[in-house]
């Protein structure tokens, strides 16, 4: 388990957050594993206070769980919860994409272009958690097109569920091919300015996406 020390330039609660977030993202901490704030008040050798304000923030944003009996457990995929999550997002984001499609600058293209490319070097290199992150930072980069703030706020509030999904997602054949295929159709009707065109390609996307993840939790034996 990493042990990085933290730093005084951030409030202790959003660095141990966000380090919690990490472990979970990647597998440290399980679904339905139980976390206890003495603990990890030990661990980072701090007082409880800021541990208990980044599990409150951690429980708001759906990776920790809190029962009736105010016990604190890492988020567990669920099949419905899966569905739920990407119906949201396939509504958000396909929104998103058409308003981006009809008011993308050139500049805008441009970045959207280069972030195909990194995500084409990564596949090459088979950086698993580097293709997670270009493929984040493309759909991140279609909503700052669309210029909908109250639209990013709710993505936003799905985000650290979509980014466990995403790290989850990248397994099976092939995943990074077809993630990039989705994305340059995606890219192909924003810079053909082709609203109806943009939305049904992420739709499709995203769809493919929400397929394989199926797969893979029902391979877990989740329901």
């Amino acid at each position: 388990m990493s042990r990085k020390p933290l730093e005084k330039a951030l409030p202790f609660y959003l660095q141990i957050q966000q380090t919690i977030k990490e472990r979970i993202w990647h597998g440290e901490y399980k679904p339905g594993d139980r976390l206890y704030d003495a603990q990890l008040a030990k661990q980072f050798s701090i007082s409880r206070s800021p541990v208990r304000e980044a599990i409150r923030t951690l429980i708001n944003e759906g990776l920790l769980i809190m029962d009736e009996k105010s016990q604190i457990t890492v988020y567990k995929p669920t099949l419905k919860d899966v569905r739920d999550i990407y119906g949201c997002r396939i509504a958000l984001e396909s929104a998103a994409v058409a308003l981006a499609a009809e008011r993308a600058t050139e500049s805008q293209i441009e970045e959207l272009e280069r972030i195909l490319a990194g995500t084409e070097t990564a596949i090459e290199k088979n950086e698993k958690e580097e293709i997670v992150k270009w493929n984040t930072k493309f759909h991140e980069q279609i909503i700052l097109i669309s210029e909908n703030v109250r639209l990013k706020k709710l993505v936003d509030e799905l985000h650290s569920l979509t980014y466990y999904y995403r790290l989850l997602n990248i397994e099976g054949n092939e995943r990074g091919q077809i993630i990039l295929k989705g994305h340059k159709e995606i890219f192909k009707a924003i810079r053909e300015r082709d609203p109806e065109k943009a939305a049904k390609s992420l739709k499709e996307h995203t769809k493919e996406d929400l397929k394989n993840l199926i797969k893979l939790i029902e391979g877990k034996g989740e329901n």
